[in-house]
């Protein structure tokens, strides 16, 4: 008898990793070479975050094509909405669609992993080999992510945008656990400062929606409603926090390289039994 089942966290040993320039750059490494999780791969120069102004509110200045905004500019505002920059950028219109677009910057690659470079493809990508654990997310806003996992003290919702200013302050490069539940105060308040991304337990369907909109990478590992994390997986974040965690194009999964790791001595991975996650 088959019996479907799903396990939330995996390990997963000897993958091939692809990790690409986001348009043609230079890439710095060889064939054969070994990688840590913060070797630099190449660079290349791009405009590499956007956020989608939802209709209903209207922009504060006059809409032309490639308007230039300032970090903290008020860029669209509507009934008791405000919508600031959350970085340097220009207003593009595309059709009926306003689109705040980051001014283009060198753009610099990491290898995120530890591993060996098996291929390259000049200008373009490395191929890795690498080994990991990965975590599956119920839902995600967004298909990709990457930055350092920061895990905050086990907050409560009443005290989390607190911690949130407290322990991350600037969250540029930073994926962020906020708590069992994520309101939509504390992801405009990761927007505002910059995070990468946000990983939660459980939220509602309009925050995640909010999160689509503004192109922000929201991963929900439980399910929708107010759902508890179970302790298991809340071990494992904060095994892991302080690592380099990628969330690789349309995989649903937080991928974190790890080739020799103590918790997977601790938690040896076996056989799946009924009804186990």
């Amino acid at each position: 008898m088959i019996i479907p089942t799903f396990r939330s966290i995996s390990y997963q040993k000897d993958i091939y990793l692809e990790r690409a320039l986001p348009s043609k750059g230079k890439i710095l490494l060889n064939i054969g070479e070994k990688l840590n999780s913060y070797s630099k791969i190449g660079f290349s120069k791009n405009s590499i975050r956007e956020i989608l102004i939802p209709i209903e509110l209207k922009v504060a200045k006059n809409s032309f094509n490639q308007k230039q905004y300032k970090i903290g500019d008020l860029v669209a505002y509507g009934k008791n909405k405000y919508l600031f920059a959350p970085f340097d950028g220009y207003l593009e219109n595309r059709g009926k669609i306003n689109v705040l677009v980051k001014d283009p910057e060198d753009y610099w690659l990491i290898s995120g992993v530890n591993g060996i470079v098996e291929n390259v493809i000049p200008s373009r990508s490395v191929l890795i080999k690498t080994s990991g654990f990965e975590l599956k997310f119920f839902s995600t806003s967004t298909s990709s992510c990457e930055g350092v996992l920061e895990v905050l003290p086990n907050p409560s919702e009443l005290i989390e945008i607190e911690y949130m200013e407290k322990y991350i302050k600037n969250g540029l490069g930073k994926i962020v656990y906020t708590g069992d539940f994520l309101r939509k105060e504390m992801l405009l308040k990761a927007i505002e400062i910059g995070c990468e991304g946000l990983i939660t337990s459980s939220c509602d369907r309009d925050t995640l929606k909010i999160a689509k909109e503004n192109n922000f990478f929201v991963g929900v590992l439980s399910g929708f409603g107010r759902v508890p994390l179970r302790e298991k997986t809340w071990k494992f974040l904060k095994t892991f926090k302080s690592k380099y965690s990628i969330v690789r194009e349309n995989s649903d999964n937080l991928f974190i390289s790890e080739l020799d790791s103590d918790y997977k001595n601790d938690h040896p991975f076996v056989n799946l039994k009924i009804g186990e996650r």
